[in-house]
């Protein structure tokens, strides 16, 4: 029994940490094809969303890899790609 509740533990850290970094990587993605729609709008706003880029990875990273379980994970990452949706569309308001 003891060898099964180690498997399963080891499985959860595993599904853990393939969360947190597809997430990551999933924001990532994201916020780049956002700030490809941004530089349409020129040099200025782009170098603006630069700064809220960077700002808001670090702060979903750590964010994400302080999480303890997965739903918190992808949670995180929604709400990330829902910001920047938001941000996104107020530039072009």
């Amino acid at each position: 029994m003891e060898k099964i509740e180690e498997r399963i533990k080891k499985l959860e850290e595993n599904q853990l940490k393939m969360a947190r970094e597809y997430s990551k990587q999933g924001v990532a993605f994201f916020m780049t094809l956002a700030g490809m729609r941004i530089a349409s709008l020129g040099e200025e706003k782009y170098r603006e969303y630069e700064k809220y880029m960077r700002d808001n990875m670090d702060q979903t990273e750590k964010q994400i890899n302080s999480a303890g379980d997965v739903g918190k994970v992808m949670a995180l990452a929604a709400k990330s790609t829902d910001d920047c949706i938001n941000y996104t569309n107020e530039k072009f308001r």
